[in-house]
């Protein structure tokens, strides 16, 4: 059976590289982001809030390397 938050991440980040076809990458990422945090704020507690915001910043991710596509 597949994880399900692996399921909605594959998802979702599927439809943000076909965003990235239409727009540019930062406003494709800004959105995602702003959608995130007002999700954070809305079901967080401050504190809780504060901590995952500094998570967020300490956390190294790797960069997406798009796969290339033959038509």
């Amino acid at each position: 059976m597949t994880d399900p938050l692996e399921k909605i991440y594959q998802e979702i980040f599927k439809n943000a590289v076909d965003y990235m076809e239409d727009y540019p990458v930062q406003a494709v990422a800004a959105t995602y982001m702003a959608i995130a945090m007002r999700l954070y704020k809305t079901h967080l507690e401050d504190d809780a809030y504060k901590k995952m915001i500094e998570t967020v910043m300490e956390t190294e991710v790797k960069p997406y390397t798009p796969k290339k596509v033959l038509h």
